[in-house]
């Protein structure tokens, strides 16, 4: 028999493990690719701000899930590794050269690899697809949200592809590159020397778990709060006590034993207890990367679930369905659509049109207290802005119209609109200390008078929208230009729900009817460029914002963006659904990485320990007591990553909500609720995952 022949058998026997690496590489290249096809689409790269907060978190998921596809694929290679190890020595036994054995290698992994990564390339676009489709059937399907891959998606792929030829590479060379056979003979039967882990080892663990996500998620808000303090992005880095107080538990939970003092017991489950001990670090190790992936799957659908509880993305009745702000120019001099065009529109689409109300507002400059950055950005500072911007003010009778409720305002005070969940640390509510007329230059003194919650009211000023009393109102605007002012329109419609093509056509309207008077972005303020102009500086927020009905930003990005509440619901729905569809996609990512881990070291467990099974059988041990055994190993590679990285998940998300404004309102209750919904259901999938995989670790210790 040559020397190829002895070769080929025994690749053979091994089958499996080719199989098994091939399988992990061409699902990590096509969740990778997959994901890349979508996230550098046409479609999402639309709805995405350039340079938004959005957009980042989206790259570091994308890199997340490289990261997480990276290191099971690399687990996966050191069990080939393991496993080829017995052949590699056969031969070296029968003669054959490092040098021969080290090409076959490397022409294997090659050959594998790129097998497995083009399979995974040519997949990814359906699969995307597939996804994308799916995603379409729960959330939202029109025409703006048409399925596009970019082919730029395919660059991550292939970088990843060849990160990974490299990675196997640097691994075929090291085990290659063994000093001697009977090391190589040994690499399956090699066990951890088995030390004592201290005592101490658990209860620091928990410690440092919990206080690198408290003071992560934390003491940032703490100290700004307190001491004004802006932490430097460097403090970061505390969650890395979380990290190795992870290790320090999952150590103590494999290496140590609660049992000893109870010796009876001890001794009954010696060898559930003891067999795990051996292979500690490893299966450590292992443990540690399944409990941050299950970290990412919690965290990523967290996230996504804010974007569906945002406020102002359903109609929450606290003002009319239908709202609009615009320039009082537009209606004096162009042809701004009023009440005669609503009702000539609603009446084609038998729409009936009802509360229609009309106001005005007007543009004060205000003088305020604020809190701020420093130059270097290290601290937070409390400012005093004197006349430096201009906000909208309203009477007592405009905030009736706009909501329906009544509201009474004391003379020479003012009553601060704000958002359902707004989170005063910038802007206080009570700050407003003055108001001015532009125009004549005279100053009107106001006290604080309360909080008004109306979701449509408070988006169309900031800091804030101010109620004002109706006589002060008449008095502030006396002899303010037309400049200066808003004319504001609201109505409901008797049929909200079908109201949808009737509000696209109303919106087509008003865009049209818009001038360049109207054209500016959301952060823009008329007295910010006055001020800018008079000084002779460019102004930051100055220039358009592209007026068209098919820009996928137009509401959330113009300044006078109208607020109907259908479009909202739906229109928006398309960006945050591909918000929503990212952070999905990332966690069905991280629960298949996780899935194919748990079950391969499974597999792994069982294949190590098949001589002490049959050890077992020879000493008269039933299959009820291997049975036990064996899921006593299994169900620990599940349960103990499962409730530390879920918990884990879990506990920063909160620490995350409740420090962000130390209190939780209604919807992030209801996100915290969902999230452990989702829990339960990632707990459903790894107990399918165990059941399967115990079921195969049995045949194979022949129980």
């Amino acid at each position: 028999m040559t020397m190829r022949k002895v070769y080929d058998s025994l690749r053979k026997s091994s089958r499996g493990q080719y199989l098994l690496l091939g399988f992990c590489i061409f699902l990590s290249v096509l969740l990778m690719t997959s994901f890349a096809l979508m996230y550098y689409g046409p479609t999402v790269q639309e709805f995405l701000p350039e340079g938004g907060d959005t957009r980042k978190m989206a790259s570091l998921l994308l890199a997340v899930t490289a990261v997480g596809c990276f290191l099971f694929t690399v687990y996966a290679s050191s069990l080939f590794f393991r496993y080829k190890s017995r052949e590699y020595g056969v031969l070296m036994a029968l003669g054959m050269q490092k040098k021969a054995l080290r090409r076959l290698l490397f022409q294997e992994l090659l050959l594998l690899t790129a097998a497995a990564s083009l399979l995974g390339f040519a997949c990814s676009v359906p699969v995307s697809f597939f996804i994308w489709k799916l995603f379409e059937l729960f959330i939202i399907s029109n025409e703006q949200m048409a399925y596009h891959f970019g082919w730029t998606g395919f660059l991550p792929g292939i970088l990843f592809g060849t990160a990974m030829v490299c990675a196997l590479g640097l691994a075929g060379k090291k085990f290659i590159n063994r000093s001697n056979i009977m090391e190589i003979l040994r690499t399956q039967q090699k066990s951890e020397m088995v030390k004592e882990i201290k005592s101490w080892t658990f209860p620091v663990g928990c410690i440092l778990m919990v206080l690198g996500v408290l003071l992560g998620s934390g003491l940032s808000q703490f100290v700004a709060n307190i001491w004004k303090i802006n932490l430097p992005s460097v403090f970061y880095l505390v969650y890395l006590l979380s990290l190795y107080g992870i290790y320090l538990l999952l150590l103590s939970i494999v290496a140590q034993n609660r049992t000893r003092k109870n010796k009876k017991k001890y001794y009954a489950n010696l060898v559930s207890i003891s067999l795990m001990r051996f292979t500690a670090k490893a299966t450590t190790r292992n443990m540690c990367v399944i409990v941050l992936l299950l970290f990412v799957c919690c965290f990523s659908v967290f996230y996504g679930t804010q974007y569906t509880m945002a406020p102002g993305l359903l109609y929450d009745g606290s003002g009319k369905a239908f709202a609009m702000h615009y320039p009082a120019k537009e209606t004096q001099i162009e042809t701004q659509i009023g009440s005669d065009e609503i009702e000539d529109t609603a009446l084609r689409y038998q729409i009936q049109v009802t509360d229609f109300a009309e106001a005005d507002a007007a543009n004060l400059v205000i003088s305020y207290h604020r809190r701020d950055f420093n130059e270097d950005g290290t601290r937070y500072l409390d400012l005093y802005s004197d006349r430096e911007k201009a906000a909208l003010f309203i009477p007592e009778t405009a905030y009736q119209a706009a909501t329906g409720k009544e509201v009474s305002v004391l003379a020479g005070h003012y009553k601060a609109v704000l958002t359902a969940d707004f989170h005063e640390f910038f802007d206080f509510a009570d700050g407003l200390k003055e108001a001015m007329n532009p125009d004549t230059g005279e100053s009107f003194p106001l006290v604080f008078d309360g909080k008004l919650e109306n979701n449509t009211l408070a988006q169309m000023s900031k800091p804030f929208l101010y109620v004002v009393n109706q006589a002060d109102y008449e008095i502030m605007t006396q002899g303010l230009d037309t400049e200066y002012q808003e004319h504001l329109v609201f109505f409901n419609v008797t049929d909200l729900e079908n109201s949808y093509d009737f509000a696209k056509d109303l919106l087509g309207q008003y865009v049209s009817a818009c001038s360049a008077r109207s054209d500016h972005i959301g952060n823009w303020d008329i007295w910010e460029q006055k001020l800018a102009d008079s000084a002779g500086e460019q102004y930051g927020y100055e220039g358009g914002c592209n007026l068209s009905i098919e820009n996928p930003l137009l509401l959330s990005d113009w300044k006078y963006a109208p607020q109907f509440q259908i479009l909202t619901v739906q229109d928006r729905m398309q960006l945050i659904s591909v918000y929503v569809m990212l952070s999905l996609y990332i966690f069905i990512i991280s629960i298949a990485a996780v899935s194919v881990m748990c079950y391969v070291r499974s597999i792994s467990v069982a294949n190590d320990n098949q001589a002490l099974f049959v050890s077992l059988s020879r000493l008269g041990a039933g299959r009820a007591y291997q049975r036990k055994v064996l899921k006593n190993q299994l169900a620990r590679i599940f349960q103990y990553p499962a409730v530390i990285g879920c918990g884990l998940g879990y506990l920063f998300s909160f620490v995350m909500e409740y420090f962000n404004d130390g209190k939780l309102v209604k919807a992030e209750v209801t996100a915290m609720g969902l999230l452990a919904v989702i829990i339960a259901g990632v707990a459903a999938v790894l107990y399918v995952v165990y059941r399967y995989a115990a079921k195969k670790a049995e045949e194979i210790v022949g129980i």
